[in-house]
């Protein structure tokens, strides 16, 4: 009897330590990833109750522009350093110094674009406050690549934290004694700083360590192998979900783009957490097809895609909960609360195909397929493309998110006939 019960017991005390191994493999990445975006959003909030009109429409403009610095790293900078890196064991031995260079150059960029817009906008000191901002947010962001690259998360959850806590901090400075653009900018510049405090002043000097003309030089085989096509499918993806809203917008006024914003928000997190746990798992994906170990990396992508679908699943009934017990604290009473309904479900389908479809899309990328899935990318967005707007005239505008889940699911089924035909030709190698 004894026996049988601890047979019983057994499988379950597995389980729970694969949940608990899960967790501490995937939670800290998410948890500090999910503060910064947080953060933002409190900016945005505080914003809203202190700035004027034009000044609240500026500043999300521009924290836009450094998101969208965040993909155009990744497809740059980011995603190649970290798959020579990984590539193999003589990636050790190898020198890739010409990362850092490329990637301040591509910092300084974003950072006269932020001072750009903010000088046309606000005033001159803002202009400097943000243009060093968006141009040390890049720096920050691939110092987390690189601590995720060489196996070392926990320094890339620091920085998020300590980034997210400075914020917190000038924020409760700021509701006593009031902020305008300048301060606000001034309290992303304290934040970047102190999140590259984790990274170390010998991380901060290797973007200094070589000519730019010499860095170039370096890099210019990793753009035609790489970067080219990862820019393709980074640039054809934001046009595929930007300019959903672009064309429920322009097509069907602001007002039916509402409830579409609502389901939008509650998938949020998932987004982010998609964000960093691939930064998270592409080391560990492209040092495992390196090595001819093609077992751990299918291995990497189940736990990746269960970590996701997991984390899709609680987010699911959060937003249950939220819309069924609680409904009062989200919708206002202008709001369609049926369209709000179909706008979650559908969003949430989207985002099912999206944590489906991501680890497919890194271990395709640890592959070194750069170009057919940037193929297959820019298929994809003309999908959607075409879609949304047949959608928008035809029908309601919350069922044009349709079109953005038929185009992400071209996307998936794309990537699953390029890895069905990389293990057809591995068979036929072997």
């Amino acid at each position: 009897m004894a026996e049988a019960q601890a047979v019983e017991e057994r499988p379950a005390t597995g389980r729970v330590q694969r949940l608990g191994s899960l967790f501490g493999r995937f939670g800290l990445a998410s948890l500090s990833s999910a503060i910064v975006s947080v953060s933002h959003l409190l900016v945005q909030l505080f914003s809203i109750h202190h700035l004027e009109t034009a000044a609240i429409g500026t500043l999300a403009f521009l924290l836009v522009i450094i998101q969208f610095g965040y993909s155009l790293s990744n497809a740059l900078v980011s995603t190649p350093y970290t798959i020579a890196v990984n590539q193999g064991d003589d990636a050790e031995t190898r020198s890739f110094d010409f990362f850092f260079p490329v990637n301040l150059m591509l910092a300084a960029s974003q950072g006269l674009i932020s001072a750009a817009i903010a000088w046309a906008t606000a005033s001159p000191m803002a202009a400097l406050l943000f243009g060093l901002a968006g141009m040390l947010s890049l720096i920050r962001w691939f110092g987390r690549s690189n601590a995720y690259a060489h196996h070392a998360p926990a320094r890339a959850a620091r920085s998020d934290l300590a980034y997210a806590g400075t914020i917190l901090a000038g924020l409760l400075i700021a509701m006593r004694t009031g902020a305008d653009m300048p301060a606000i900018g001034g309290m992303l510049v304290a934040a970047s700083l102190i999140g590259l405090l984790p990274f170390g002043l010998a991380y901060v000097r290797r973007h200094f360590a070589m000519a730019p003309g010499r860095a170039i030089s370096a890099y210019r085989p990793v753009w035609k192998e790489q970067s080219a096509w990862t820019l393709v499918g980074v640039l054809s993806t934001e046009a595929t979900s930007n300019s959903h809203s672009y064309i429920v917008t322009l097509l069907a006024g602001p007002t039916a783009f509402a409830p579409i914003a609502v389901g939008m928000l509650f998938f949020r997190p998932v987004n982010v957490c998609i964000t960093a746990l691939t930064q998270l798992e592409r080391p560990r994906m492209t040092r495992a097809v390196a090595r001819g170990d093609h077992g751990a990396a299918i291995k990497s992508e189940r736990v990746f895609m269960a970590a996701l679908v997991m984390l899709w699943l609680a987010t699911c009934v959060v937003a249950a909960i939220a819309l069924y017990v609680f409904p009062g604290l989200i919708l206002k009473p202008t709001l369609d609360h049926r369209l709000v309904m179909i706008a979650v479900g559908l969003c949430a389908l989207l985002s099912l195909v999206q944590c489906v479809q991501t680890p497919m899309s890194v271990m395709t990328q640890a592959r070194r397929a750069f170009r057919p899935l940037a193929a297959q990318s820019m298929r994809s967005c003309m999908v959607g493309l075409v879609t949304v707007t047949l959608l928008v005239w035809g029908t309601a505008p919350v069922f044009s998110i349709s079109g953005v889940v038929l185009s992400q699911l071209v996307m998936m089924l794309g990537i699953w006939q390029l890895d069905r035909k990389w293990r057809r030709d591995r068979r036929e190698v072997i």
